[in-house]
C-alpha cells in the first residue's frame, strides 16, 4: 500500500477526498490529514507519504508553499497533487512550475480521482522497481542522459514536455529526473523548460516576421497567450509586444549605422 496525506482547511472537503480515495484507489491508504500547511509539514516528516494531495488556497500559507517545501527540502520522493476551485484555476499554472504532478478540481470527481491515482500508481511502481540506472560511472551516464533529454525537449519544444511525459519517454522516474537537473544544472526541470521556452520566444519575436503573440506562445509550448505573456514579463521585465518593438528599434538603428558608415 502506498501512503497518502491530505491537506485541506475545510473538514467536509477533506472527508470527501478521503472517501473518494478509499473507494477508487485500492492501492492507496490515507495515513495523515492536516488542516494547514504548518501542520502538514510536521506530519510529513513523521509519516513520509508517497502522495500529498493539498488544497491550493488556505489561510496563512498556501498549498503552493507546501509543494515547494516538499520538492526542495524533502529527502525522499513524493508525488504532489493540488486541488483547486474553478475561480482559482489560474494558480494551477504556478503550481506546475514548482513540480506538481497534476491537479484536481473541487469538488472532487470520483472518476477523476480513480484515473489520476492509476497514473500515480504506475509512476510509484516504476520508482519502487528502481528506475534509476546502476552503472559503474554513474555521473557519466547521468550527463549523457541529461544531454539526450535536453536535446529531445529542444527538438519538441511545441509538444508535451511535462515531467510525466518526459519520464515516460525515457523510461525513468520523476524523482530521478528531478535529481538530474538539480545536481547537474543547479535548477529544476521546470525552470529549465521555462527558460528554454523564453529563449525560443525571444528568437521568434526578434526575427522580423509579423507573427502574432498567440502564435509565438503556441510555437514554444505555452498553453495560452495570457499565461505566456505573464511568464515572459516575469522573466524579461517586458511584455512580448514591448520586447519585439525594442528589438526592432535596435535592428533599425544598427542598419542605419551600417548605412551611414558605408
Amino acid at each position: 500500500m502506498f501512503k497518502v496525506m491530505l491537506v485541506d482547511d475545510e473538514p467536509a472537503a477533506l472527508a470527501m477526498e478521503k472517501r473518494a480515495i478509499e473507494r477508487r484507489a485500492k492501492e492507496f491508504e490515507v495515513v495523515a490529514e492536516a488542516f494547514s500547511v504548518d501542520a502538514a509539514i510536521a506530519l510529513y516528516k513523521q509519516v513520509r507519504p508517497d502522495v500529498v494531495l493539498t488544497d491550493m488556497k488556505m489561510p496563512r500559507k498556501t498549498g503552493l508553499q507546501l509543494v515547494r517545501y516538499i520538492n526542495e527540502e524533502s529527502e525522499w520522493p513524493t508525488i504532489c497533487v493540488v486541488l483547486s476551485g474553478y475561480s482559482d484555476f489560474e494558480y494551477v499554472h504556478d503550481a506546475f512550475s514548482v513540480g506538481v504532478f497534476d491537479y484536481l478540481l473541487k469538488p472532487v470527481d470520483g472518476r477523476k480521482v480513480e484515473e489520476l491515482f492509476q497514473r500515480i500508481y504506475r509512476v510509484l511502481m516504476l520508482n519502487r522497481e528502481g528506475a534509476e540506472p546502476a552503472v559503474p560511472d554513474k555521473r557519466m551516464k547521468d550527463e549523457k542522459l541529461l544531454e539526450e533529454i535536453t536535446a529531445y525537449v529542444r527538438a519538441n519544444i511545441r509538444g508535451d514536455n511535462s515531467i510525466m511525459s518526459v519520464c515516460s519517454h525515457f523510461g525513468i522516474s520523476q524523482p530521478y529526473l528531478s535529481r538530474l537537473f538539480r545536481q547537474h544544472c543547479g535548477r529544476t526541470y521546470n525552470e529549465f523548460l521555462t527558460d528554454l521556452r523564453i529563449e525560443e520566444a525571444k528568437k521568434l519575436l526578434a526575427g522580423g516576421k509579423d507573427i502574432l503573440i498567440g502564435e509565438v506562445a503556441e510555437q514554444v509550448g505555452f498553453n495560452g497567450q495570457f499565461y505566456f505573456s505573464k511568464v515572459f514579463k516575469d522573466a524579461t521585465g517586458l511584455t512580448p509586444r514591448d520586447y519585439r518593438n525594442r528589438e526592432r528599434h535596435k535592428s533599425e538603428n544598427e542598419q542605419k549605422g551600417r548605412t551611414t558608415n558605408d
